[in-house]
């Protein structure tokens, strides 16, 4: 038994062929872009991963190097901060790293987008039913002071760093903390940006474009 004829006429054909046509490809468009956010997140665990194993190396090499060296034990107990404003050698530099390294994944984990992206729908979340009045400001703008706060740790060590021992591992290592607090700073400064200039409506507009810099997942 032949099928029946759903579309008696040439323009109702090719405008079935088109609709068919256009599902196709936005199905298409979006599995590739599902594929694409599963391999970025891949590649961010596993960039955790390479940078914690890095500092952790570095660390032990540093402070093996100065057990070898000192020939009488530090009997004075200092603090993580007292570490952080003394940086008088390689080891108390590499433990300001880490220590800060440590603060950094407990406040954003892994994935700057997805800190960002969380951040963003708190924002959100604070905006008035009636949309007349903005959101709680704040939450972008406390996440971002806090973020600078830990980069303000990590760039005097990472300069000394280099002045130990130059472009080195150990340097690479503090390097990728640094670019990695940059990022997301970049990333919640972005929004603010956006928020500040054009309202809500901007903000919405970019975030449906897919314009943010944490939606293109840009490396600072």
């Amino acid at each position: 038994m032949a099928r029946p004829v759903i579309h008696k006429t040439v323009q109702a054909r090719m405008e079935a062929a088109q609709e068919k046509s256009r599902r196709h490809y936005a199905k298409d468009n979006f599995l590739q872009r599902r594929k694409n956010l599963r391999t970025c997140i891949n590649k961010h665990d596993k960039e955790a991963e390479v940078l914690s194993k890095e500092i952790s190396r570095a660390v032990k090499k540093a402070l093996h190097e100065c057990d070898d060296d000192e020939s009488e034990p530090d009997t004075d107990e200092s603090s993580d901060d007292d570490e952080i404003d003394t940086l008088s050698d390689l080891p108390s530099c590499l433990l300001a790293i880490k220590n800060t390294k440590d603060d950094m994944l407990k406040l954003i984990c892994a994935d700057p987008c997805k800190f960002a992206k969380d951040e963003l729908s708190k924002y959100v979340k604070s905006i008035p039913d009636d949309c007349k009045m903005k959101g709680d400001v704040s939450i972008i703008a406390n996440s971002v002071a806090k973020i600078e706060k830990l980069l303000k740790r990590v760039i005097p060590a990472q300069d000394e760093i280099l002045n130990f021992c130059g472009i080195s591992p150990e340097w690479h290592a503090a390097d990728s903390v640094s670019q990695f607090l940059r990022t997301t700073v970049a990333y919640l400064e972005d929004i603010q940006i956006l928020e500040m200039s054009g309202g809500i409506a901007e903000l919405t507009t970019a975030h449906l474009l897919g314009e943010l810099m944490y939606q293109k997942g840009i490396r600072v």
